[in-house]
């Protein structure tokens, strides 16, 4: 073959190979559009499963534990399940008279709050001199009981249809999540058939990681909502402020959206002082609130939330924007947790295929465990040593995965030796 047949050769083969990525990329981009309109297409069915998922998680330690002590499955899922109920029961006769007091008094009390804001709105305009606006000037009050009324009354199909979705996912979910965790061996016994016998061992290990970083995120955030629900109410009885123990649970609640949950927390106390006329009030809520986060910062969850993903402040704002937008409320609470998984996995493709890492390197840069110090130990070190210094514990953002994953530069001690890498794979 003379030099003109073989660059000939060379181009056709640099032609052919160019086709291919392209006609590749079309028939991945084909497939990508086509789950994510299945996805779409079955999106009554996400919710329900994906709540069903977090009880799994919840749950799933204490049924391995129980089945270590030969207790069946179905026994440990239905003791799991007599406790949680017992707990609510509990939480129930407690606080649902003290709730439904509150909620009487709320009631009565947005009408007269509304007038003061008016009246303090107007005041403003015509302090500053200010151009007036007709909605403001009108009063609230007057909105609310007039066109404000009608689109809401037009918007009650909807609330309602939100409402049975809500309620669909409240009944449904409990129950897949009891057949998931009385079934999960046999279910994780299926899906290990499913993947090739070369990369089992891979997908076994990185589903692992995944499972113990979700895990973890879940059970520490609900743990940390309810810390910080509790000194929340706590805080609110003492300062004697109105409808303390729903302000308190909701700033406990708004706790587990990562990041962004706690400044609306303190924002919700800081307005119900202000809703009472009373800022001084307003003024020593906002100082609680502070105390709170920098206790749940520097003690609640760098203790609890033993296993993290490293994901920036900037990460979590976008996820949480982008998980609102597309799926609201629901897509809120799952953005953080999802972002993490889908940075568990690239990461670890991209640093195993890429870089030529190991498995346990790749775990070691994504997911971070670690045992805290106990809190003597804490503060002695805090006192001897200089800012900067080896084993400092950099502060956490409130509440989010973000939180345990500031402390990047902590002194580390694994709670368990990671498994061995199997030979020959991820070098």
């Amino acid at each position: 073959m003379n030099r003109e047949e073989q660059s000939e050769s060379r181009r056709f083969e640099w032609l052919r190979h160019t086709g291919i990525a392209a006609w590749s990329i079309v028939g991945v981009c084909a497939v990508a559009a086509l789950l994510v309109w299945l996805i779409l297409q079955l999106r009554i069915i996400w919710p329900p499963l994906i709540f069903a998922m977090l009880i799994v998680f919840l749950f799933n330690p204490l049924v391995d534990l129980l089945e270590r002590r030969r207790v069946p499955r179905v026994a440990g899922g239905c003791l799991s399940y007599l406790l949680l109920g017992g707990v609510l029961v509990l939480i129930g006769a407690l606080i649902v008279p003290i709730i439904r007091d509150q909620s009487v008094d709320l009631v009565d009390q947005i009408p007269m709050a509304i007038d003061r804001g008016s009246a303090a709105i107007a005041d403003l305009i015509a302090r500053f001199n200010l151009p007036r606006v007709e909605f403001l000037s009108g009063g609230l009050s007057d909105w609310f009981a007039g066109q404000g009324v009608t689109d809401w009354l037009g918007r009650i199909l909807d609330i309602t249809r939100s409402v049975l979705e809500a309620v669909v996912v409240v009944l449904l979910a409990p129950v897949l999540a009891f057949y998931i965790l009385v079934d999960s061996p046999n279910l994780i016994r299926a899906a290990n058939r499913m993947i090739p016998a070369g990369d089992r061992a891979e997908a076994v290990y990185l589903a692992k990681q995944i499972g113990k970083a979700v895990g973890g995120f879940i059970r520490g955030q609900l743990v940390v909502a309810v810390i910080v629900g509790l000194l929340s109410s706590l805080a609110l009885r003492l300062l004697d402020l109105p409808f303390w123990l729903i302000v308190g649970m909701l700033a406990g609640l708004l706790n587990i959206v990562p990041f962004i949950g706690p400044w609306v927390g303190g924002a919700l106390g800081v307005s119900t002082a202000l809703m009472v006329g009373d800022p001084i009030r307003a003024a020593w809520v906002a100082v609680a609130f502070l105390a709170i986060q920098q206790l749940d910062n520097h003690l609640v969850s760098p203790m609890i939330l033993r296993v993290a993903v490293h994901l920036s402040p900037a990460t979590i704002i976008l996820a949480l924007l982008a998980g609102g937008s597309l799926g609201g409320l629901f897509g809120v609470l799952i953005a953080v947790p999802l972002t993490a998984v889908l940075k568990i996995v690239a990461g670890h493709l991209w640093r195993t295929r890429v870089l030529g890492e190991s498995w346990d390197q790749a775990a070691q840069a994504i997911v971070v465990e670690y045992e805290p110090e106990p809190l003597r130990e804490r503060l002695r070190r805090g006192r001897s040593e200089e800012p900067g210094g080896e084993g400092e514990i950099p502060e956490p953002d409130a509440g989010s995965v973000g939180a345990a994953a500031a402390v990047e530069n902590t002194e580390q001690r694994p709670t368990e030796p990671r498994p061995a890498e199997p030979s020959g794979r991820g070098d």
